[in-house]
């Protein structure tokens, strides 16, 4: 089986799909060079490049299998149409969540003690400043509580804050991995704003699909209390971009954490990053635990498409087929 890896220079993931799988052929290409490798291979893995609906003109893809969970850069309807199978890997348990919400609880941290700050007060021999913040007694609410958000609520437990999750199905809806975690609130997303002015922290971990690109938006930094910081390890577009900038200036955020952004790489000169903004360049799964455990997934997935079985996580079977997840 042919197998192109859609972006050039992941020699960590290289090794893993090489490992996983011996006998097939990998090929390596760049963002600007996938349309062309459809016609020649059987599986398309997209990093970070996108794959359009060009990619599926004509072409003898059977699958379309993302290293990881996000799947907005990949022309679902036209992989559809063409009869290609979309499939990602699952986020708790590969490794890829755990790793996530570190992240978020890094930024967390970071933000509320003025790292940046006290490296700063450091190197100019100021001791005992800045004066930071307590998690401890605060209220953190998750929007978005699928595998990323749980697993940032099970790091929270430790540090004795109160927790408010939103999400689109809210309580009834949402699949509990581990009956352990627990939240304080749990409400549906079109509660959002009624909920929004008790966090003192507001970590996003809602996929970008088209029902939350800008949900948060310039109503929804109005409703949050003076001096709330924000972290943002699932998409970029949730965040309505001049809303936030314009809270960071009123100073109704006191600063923003931010792993991923409206397009990447992101532009280190933005006015955005003249704010409080701790940014890191879209390493939310990027950890050895991540990279193994959904190489893992991703192998057993093109193992079972060469048995004609279906993909687990299978994001636009056909009508009539329930969707496998792990």
């Amino acid at each position: 089986m042919r197998i192109g890896l859609c972006s050039r220079g992941y020699t960590r993931i290289m090794q893993v799909l090489s490992d996983g799988l011996p006998e097939d052929e990998i090929l390596e290409c760049s963002a600007s060079e996938v349309v062309a490798l459809a016609n020649e291979v059987d599986v398309l893995i997209p990093i970070v490049a996108p794959i359009p609906a060009a990619s599926f003109i004509g072409s003898r893809l059977k699958l379309v299998q993302q290293y990881g969970v996000g799947l907005d850069s990949v022309d679902i309807p036209a992989a559809t149409q063409a009869g290609v199978m979309v499939a990602n890997v699952p986020s708790a348990g590969t490794g890829n969540a755990e790793s996530v919400a570190e992240l978020a609880i890094t930024h967390l941290l970071m933000l509320s003690r003025n790292i940046p700050l006290a490296q700063q007060r450091f190197r100019e021999k100021r001791f005992g400043s800045p004066l930071g913040g307590c998690l401890w007694g605060r209220t953190v609410l998750l929007l978005g509580y699928g595998g990323i958000g749980q697993e940032i609520a099970r790091r929270l437990a430790g540090f004795g804050v109160r927790i408010i999750a939103v999400s689109r199905q809210g309580p009834c809806g949402v699949r509990v991995r581990d009956p352990a975690v627990r939240v304080d609130l749990h409400v549906r997303t079109e509660s959002l704003l009624g909920v929004i002015g008790e966090a003192d922290y507001v970590v996003i971990a809602a996929p970008a699909s088209p029902e939350n690109i800008g949900l948060v938006d310039a109503r929804v930094f109005a409703r949050m209390k003076p001096g709330t910081y924000l972290v943002n390890i699932a998409r970029g577009p949730v965040i309505d971009y001049a809303a936030l900038l314009a809270a960071l200036r009123t100073g109704r955020v006191a600063g923003a954490g931010l792993d991923v952004f409206w397009h990447e790489p992101f532009d280190p000169d933005d006015p955005l990053l003249n704010e409080h903004v701790i940014a890191t360049p879209h390493i939310g799964g990027a950890t050895d635990a991540s990279l193994t455990g959904i190489g893992r997934a991703v192998v057993e997935n093109i193992n079972r498409l060469r048995r004609g079985e279906e993909p687990v996580c299978w994001a636009n079977p056909p009508a009539g087929h329930a969707r496998l997840k792990s």
